[in-house]
């Protein structure tokens, strides 16, 4: 052994986690207590294990897909594996955009990645009806404690936010501030689609 070996299906996998981590929020914060009055068991999970893994799956991948960038640049430029590496690279850097209002190759993507000292996930309004939207009438808590004399007037539907797999990501090079924002579906599709194409 003279250099890392990367298993791609690792990566692959560690990809599969980290958009199903966003995935699976949506549907956690619909049928869950937005004001945590009243906790969920995959709500608490979330809380405790959330920030972790998405540290984790993040830095693996960015690693990952930076030492395979590495290994494949260090070849011979006639290398029929770095020839169509490259020429799969300039195909994903072409058609991924991982940053929202920056054009970053994924390379790049993954160095901003790894430097990052600010990470910040970012939320959206749920549009779908919440599982609590049932109880959004007025009286309800007495309904519940077996009181029927309160009012039992419809109010609007729960209000609830979701992770809208935007990452922002800060640092700093040299005395310069940098700001962008990731669209994690695109990253994990273009790292998909660079070890797809090394298949």
């Amino acid at each position: 052994m003279t250099s890392y070996v990367l298993d791609r299906e690792s990566i692959k996998l560690n990809c599969y986690q980290l958009i199903c981590l966003f995935y699976a929020n949506k549907e956690i914060a619909r049928h869950s207590d937005p004001t945590h009055e009243y906790p969920d068991p995959a709500a608490q999970l979330e809380r405790a294990f959330f920030p972790r893994e998405l540290t984790r799956l993040l830095l693996s991948i960015a690693i990952a897909v930076r030492t395979l960038d590495d290994q494949m640049n260090s070849r011979r430029a006639d290398d029929p594996d770095r020839v169509r590496y490259v020429a799969n690279r300039d195909v994903v850097n072409k058609r991924h955009n991982c940053m929202m209002f920056d054009k970053l190759s994924l390379r790049e993507t993954c160095n901003k990645l790894i430097h990052a000292s600010t990470v910040e996930t970012h939320t959206t309004d749920g549009v779908e009806p919440h599982k609590y939207d049932e109880y959004m009438w007025e009286g309800w808590q007495h309904a519940r404690e077996g009181d029927q004399t309160g009012e039992q007037e419809k109010t609007e539907a729960m209000p609830w936010q979701h992770l809208s797999g935007l990452v922002r990501l800060g640092g700093r090079h040299g005395r310069q501030e940098w700001w962008l924002l990731l669209e994690v579906p695109v990253f994990v599709d273009a790292v998909c689609g660079l070890l797809e194409g090394e298949a």
